[in-house]
């Protein structure tokens, strides 16, 4: 599931960072000197959906994005 995402190959980096996934995220990409990708936080915030069984850590922006 979403073989090429940063933020998925990163795991291990990005959950070390303090707050929510949207926190992390941010953290990650100021830390690593990223553009916004909405798309790519998306597909993260799936896998890790499908990871912890908690749907609710997608947003219905995020649903859209991905199509579901």
């Amino acid at each position: 599931m979403y073989p090429n995402n940063i933020y998925i190959k990163h795991y291990a980096e990005v959950k070390k960072y303090a707050g929510d996934i949207g926190v992390q995220l941010d953290k990650f990409d100021n830390d690593h000197h990223l553009k916004h990708n909405a798309l790519a936080r998306a597909q993260y915030k799936h896998w890790r959906s499908v990871q912890t069984g908690v749907p609710e850590l997608l947003s219905a922006d995020d649903k859209r994005l991905l199509g579901l």
